[in-house]
């Protein structure tokens, strides 16, 4: 489904690799480079979702979420972030923001999360709201990367060898966002850590749950 996406970022290479992106899935994209020029935009032409990087001159990206919903602007956000900042992703799906990326985002996983912002403006428009324990709505399980929630994990490589507490980390992150959909909330609730926790080390281990990831079968090199 093609969008009209504005997208909030300052940095000149990073903006126009995500319009390009962005453009290559069929969307339209309008570019705003502070908080202020963003929210002016959206003040005065329709969008249907937002990219909002999170750090910007001004005006950042919390007060940008915060200005909207004080406006009373309704434009779903997805929120950008980079791995050194993950924390501020609660803070953001908090403040309004309805998915996230952590830069720089490749093609599907932007596909996934701009899919989730539209849909959830779909629901907002036809007047049911999603619960806001449940921030993600669209993310598809990818049981095919990993284990039946009755299998045991491999302990050892093809080789016999322990597989090391990371891999196995990896492993149980990857089938938990699996099994429980994608619903990062019952997914870290689960896990017994915190979700702020949860975003940081799927961003150490490489996994990203709109995106694939290495078989969880295989064994580790």
């Amino acid at each position: 489904m093609s969008a009209r996406i504005l997208v909030v970022e300052d940095d000149p290479l990073e903006a126009d690799r995500l319009l390009s992106a962005l453009a290559c899935l069929g969307h339209s994209c309008v570019l705003a480079v502070d908080g202020d020029d963003a929210l002016r935009r959206l003040e005065g032409e329709p969008f249907d979702a937002v990219l909002l990087d999170l750090v910007l001159p001004g005006l950042d990206g919390m007060g940008v979420l915060r200005a909207m919903q004080a406006r009373g602007l309704c434009v779903p956000v997805v929120a950008a972030v980079t791995h050194s900042g993950v924390d501020a992703v609660d803070s953001a799906l908090n403040a309004g923001a309805r998915d996230f990326v952590v830069k720089p985002a490749g093609a599907l996983r932007l596909k996934v999360s701009i899919a989730n912002a539209l849909a959830f403006g779909r629901i907002a428009r036809e007047g049911v709201e999603p619960s806001r324990a449940d921030n993600v709505i669209a993310f598809p399980a990818v049981p095919e990367l990993a284990p039946e929630p009755e299998a045991n994990l491999p302990l050892l490589d093809r080789s016999g060898h322990a597989r090391s507490l990371a891999q196995l980390e990896r492993d149980v992150i990857a089938a938990a966002v699996s099994l429980y959909g994608g619903r990062m909330s019952e997914v870290a609730r689960r896990l017994g850590i915190g979700r702020s926790t949860l975003y940081r080390r799927l961003g150490e281990l490489g996994l990203s749950f709109g995106e694939p990831v290495a078989e969880l079968s295989v064994a580790a090199e």
